[in-house]
């Protein structure tokens, strides 16, 4: 997993250059290292999994949001040579997997509303997740994620230098 993780991750900052043509083999490479991550991370399911580190957690949550990124911005390039809705099947089992995980405040639940906002805001045409707590995600959670983690979810970085980190304190009289 970690193998496919640094090639996916090098691609993605890839095709984060901005070239003008994207090759189909680029995308279809992330798409199938995505994928590989997701299903090696769900089918390998036994009952150390919820003690996996967060490093892991983050790792599966990066696969599926570059994969719903890729969806999102060039869905009419893979849906030539992919079944796109098998793709977002794959990517709400995951959600509900990520949320099968631990209590709620386990990392992996955490990283399944990630997902699942991530999801719901870039593909919102995909359809609901079997999983009601879907339902009740708030997109913004996608936001505060990508400000903490800029270059996984391909926002520029956060600009600290005009904010204020500590309170003004007023002198005692």
């Amino acid at each position: 997993m970690g193998f496919y993780f640094a090639r996916l991750l090098v691609y993605d900052q890839s095709l984060k250059t901005g070239s003008s043509a994207v090759r189909e083999s680029l995308l279809s490479e992330m798409v199938r290292l995505s994928t590989s991550i997701i299903n090696l991370a769900m089918e390998t399911t036994d009952e150390r999994t919820q003690h996996l580190t967060d490093h892991i957690y983050h790792m599966i949550s990066f696969a599926a949001v570059t994969l719903c990124r890729l969806l999102r911005n060039y869905e009419e390039q893979l849906s030539i040579s992919h079944d796109l809705n098998r793709f977002d099947e794959l990517i709400l089992s995951l959600v509900s997997w990520l949320h099968a995980i631990g209590l709620p405040c386990h990392v992996a639940h955490t990283m399944g509303d990630v997902v699942a906002a991530f999801h719901k805001k870039l593909r919102p045409g995909a359809g609901p997740s079997p999983s009601t707590s879907y339902v009740g995600v708030d997109p913004a959670i996608q936001d505060d994620f990508a400000q903490l983690f800029p270059e996984f979810y391909g926002l520029p970085p956060f600009d600290i230098s005009n904010v204020t980190m500590l309170p003004e304190f007023q002198p005692l009289l």
